[in-house]
């Protein structure tokens, strides 16, 4: 029994003893003074703008040109006829301006007297009547078939140019309205200058 008052004497005494928490130090403060100001004045914007890689131009007109002749001499082709001529597609591996390309075709083709090229205002017209879009390429056939319909056109013409930037070849082909066959197709070299 003494034991046990010893231990509950000595428990009672250890708890009444006040703890007292460790003692930190406080943490340093460093004093930050900011950076000089720079006393130099702002340079003043260049003048120069860069310059971007050149394109090299494409004469259209003199690339297409036998490729056209090829075209409205061959078999099937009737003189006088009327022909709707679909955007020139980019199949390459790098940026080509096709309206150019489109354009120039248009002309070309308008040059030889063979066939009536359908202007590119009437075709615009006529694809917002028929609920087209004018990015509209129309790469289904069924598509510009039924726009060719719609602008009595005997013939379609699909022009896309493939190749790599260095080996362009454009490629064309002539289907008729009526039938949907394929006329006439051919493919020559399309080089920068």
């Amino acid at each position: 029994m003494k034991r046990l008052l010893c231990v509950i004497a000595s428990v009672w005494l250890l708890a009444g003893c006040p703890s007292v928490a460790p003692v930190t130090p406080p943490a340093p403060v460093d004093t930050v003074t900011p950076p000089p100001a720079d006393t130099t004045p702002p340079l003043p914007p260049s003048d120069t703008v860069p310059v971007p890689p050149k394109m090299k131009k494409i004469e259209w007109e003199q690339r297409i040109t036998p490729l056209v002749n090829q075209m409205v001499h061959s078999d099937g082709v009737n003189q006088g006829s009327t022909l709707l001529v679909n955007k020139v597609g980019n199949k390459t591996n790098s940026s080509l301006q096709t309206s150019a390309a489109t354009g120039a075709l248009m002309n070309t083709i308008g040059k030889t007297g063979v066939l009536n090229v359908i202007p590119a205002g009437a075709v615009s017209s006529a694809m917002s009547v028929l609920g087209m879009g004018d990015n509209d390429t129309l790469t289904l056939r069924s598509k510009a078939i039924g726009l060719a319909r719609y602008l009595n056109a005997e013939y379609v013409l699909y022009s896309v140019v493939t190749g790599t930037r260095d080996a362009r070849q454009m490629e064309m082909q002539l289907m008729s309205v009526s039938s949907g066959e394929i006329i006439w197709s051919g493919k020559g070299a399309v080089l920068e200058q």
